[in-house]
């Protein structure tokens, strides 16, 4: 049985306000009884709390300033003394590790990893996390429970590392939204006599903004694409640009929004593209949490035709899949999702009633009641 005096210690290498995922995770031990701390980054400028509460999360954040390799982060997780540590992606697990193994009590450690880091585009690789590739599976192994965010990477990380331990996959899913909330934005639909086409992202290489903005040559003139999403390396912000140049008002590259403000938008549009291009083995097997927000949002879907995407759009009939290098073969799929946009819509918030966080969240919870110290353990400490 769960034991409220439980302190999980959850540590991620950004600032916590827009990862939609840590936030659910923490949010939901916390309701479950855990005492729950978030040591995120600070970032000057932003005016960010050092420390804060929200939603019953205790969230620390903390400057890199030690000249001693991971020191910064070791020592302010050794000073939380959980019972628990959670690291989020590869970048957090060895300081986890580190300050399970130096702390006072014998602490348990949770891989919680977010991508398929073995697998990963060359750009997203760089010199330290390379290093840290190289030794995933020792430390991985040193832990005591593994969580992936697709069950292809489950599959590929345990046959690779020989993983044995307790290991779940946890959907990156939307809370659910019920049609009262969703049908003010429904009722946008066309309004104005434009067809939008509305891709959300972090914009980057791999994630199909080009042959989307691309595909418009072969739409006819009321479709318009929606960007929406921060655009992090200038490289490929300029290239998006260039492409859109020729499209006027017709390529329309919003920015970023608040997180809570993503299903409502896809809610609004016709048809909302997920289309993430194979240039590695993580992204093939991605299952990206806009596939899940578009189903919430009930609007029809142009998505890449890979495993897990291709898979599930098919299984729950909720659009058209597509070559995602062919900006002709993507807006054959936007026009044919377009023309079935109420059954693929429908049949998304079918699909909703199980791809939503309420259902997600139980297994992150039945997990944690299997790691929970128990009263002998306690007492030793």
């Amino acid at each position: 049985m769960m034991m409220s005096a439980t302190r999980i210690c959850m540590r991620l290498d950004n600032t916590f306000t827009s990862d939609l995922r840590v936030r659910r995770e923490a949010e939901a031990l916390a309701e479950a009884g855990y005492d729950i701390t978030v040591v995120a980054d600070m970032k000057p400028g932003l005016g960010l709390a050092e420390r804060e509460t929200v939603n019953g999360v205790k969230i620390r954040r903390i400057a890199k300033t030690s000249r001693v390799p991971y020191w910064s982060i070791v020592k302010p997780l050794l000073e939380e003394a959980a019972d628990i540590y959670h690291a989020h992606d590869i970048d957090s697990l060895f300081p986890c590790l580190a300050a399970a193994r130096l702390g006072k009590k014998r602490a348990r450690v949770v891989y919680d990893t977010h991508e398929l880091w073995s697998g990963h585009a060359k750009d997203k690789i760089r010199t330290k996390r390379r290093m840290l590739i190289k030794v995933e599976g020792t430390m991985l192994r040193a832990s005591d429970a593994l969580i992936t965010a697709s069950p292809a990477y489950a599959e590929q990380i345990l046959a690779r590392y020989k993983y044995k331990g307790p290991s779940v996959t946890v959907l990156n899913v939307p809370v659910f939204r019920t049609d009262e909330e969703l049908a003010p934005y429904w009722a946008k639909r066309g309004e104005d006599g434009l067809v939008r086409v509305t891709a959300i992202s972090v914009f980057q290489h791999g994630r199909g903004a080009i042959p989307l903005i691309q595909a418009l040559a072969y739409l006819p003139e009321n479709f318009v694409v929606e960007l929406v999403g921060p655009i992090p390396q200038p490289e490929y912000e300029r290239m998006m640009r260039e492409a859109a140049a020729p499209f006027g008002d017709r390529a329309r590259i919003v920015g970023p929004i608040p997180p809570n403000d993503i299903v409502p938008r896809l809610a609004s549009a016709d048809v909302s593209a997920v289309l993430i291009e194979p240039l590695s083995l993580s992204y093939r097997l991605t299952a990206p949490n806009k596939l899940f927000d578009s189903m919430m949002a009930g609007t029809a879907i142009a998505a890449s035709d890979m495993r897990f995407i291709g898979q599930t759009v098919r299984a729950e009939n909720v659009g058209e899949v597509c070559e995602v290098s062919d900006p002709a073969d993507i807006a054959r799929a936007v026009l044919a999702a377009y023309e079935n946009a109420a059954e693929y819509g429908a049949n998304g918030r079918a699909a909703a009633l199980r791809y939503n966080w309420e259902n997600e969240r139980a297994k992150l919870i039945d997990l944690y009641a299997t790691l929970a110290p128990t009263a002998k353990e306690t007492t030793a400490c």
